[in-house]
């Protein structure tokens, strides 16, 4: 099971991200860097561990649909051996076009923002394009569906349980049981909870493939010799 760590960015520095209540996100606190600036903050990741993908959120870009095509083109220049997993809100084709386009970039299609769901039939985003299946309170965001034609999801598959995000109560586990049962050929990839290498084991019995993960590394509740292991 792949170990992906999440970045949030919002008014251009790293946040820390807690139960989707974004108005009050707080500048990230690390034990492994001491830097909010998101340039940095990869840096620090990539010292401690050599991971080969990241999660990035905008959330400005999520929220007020600003993009920041020049942050998101750095990211490449600065670090042309990660691939980052980014999602900035896509709502329409034209804003897909403008990101899958940056060198890099894997594209995030999040339910939440998602307007076009035709997308999901196009072959590029078949192949390489990244759903997020967004949960907040109980209910689904977004169009139902993208629940019904699972058949149309792309290889890689988010579930995001934003309650969940930086709770410390661990991942919605019957939640990802009842996506992993509608997926046929796609991987599923945890998102909000982790806490710890008992949670990553958990994941990984129920056969989920990859999972991101923030505050527990940031925390120091995960282990680089127990990320090399899954």
């Amino acid at each position: 099971m792949q170990i992906i760590p999440v970045i949030d960015v919002m008014g251009g520095i790293v946040v820390y991200a807690r139960g989707g209540d974004r108005a009050h996100y707080q500048p990230l606190e690390s034990i492994l860097t001491s830097s909010c600036d998101p340039f940095e903050v990869i840096t620090d990741l990539r010292a401690w561990h050599d991971f080969k993908k990241i999660y990035i959120a905008d959330l400005d870009a999520i929220c007020e649909h600003n993009f920041d095509s020049e942050l998101y083109s750095t990211l490449h220049e600065r670090f042309p051996d990660i691939e980052f997993w980014l999602d900035v809100g896509i709502r329409t084709r034209k804003d897909w076009q403008t990101i899958a386009n940056i060198d890099g970039i894997r594209v995030v299609l999040a339910s939440e923002t998602l307007e076009d769901i035709g997308l999901m039939t196009e072959p590029l985003i078949q192949e390489q394009g990244i759903l997020s299946l967004d949960y907040q309170h109980g209910d689904f965001l977004g169009k139902s569906e993208l629940i019904q034609r699972a058949e149309n999801w792309p290889k890689n598959v988010i579930v995001m349980n934003l309650d969940y995000v930086g709770s410390g109560l661990g991942p919605d586990y019957s939640l990802l049981a009842k996506v992993r049962e509608l997926a046929v050929d796609s991987r599923i990839v945890a998102a909000g909870g982790v806490r710890n290498e008992e949670d990553l084991a958990k994941l990984a019995k129920q056969n989920i493939d990859a999972t991101l993960v923030a505050s527990a590394l940031h925390k120091g509740k995960i282990s680089t010799k127990v990320i090399s292991d899954f």
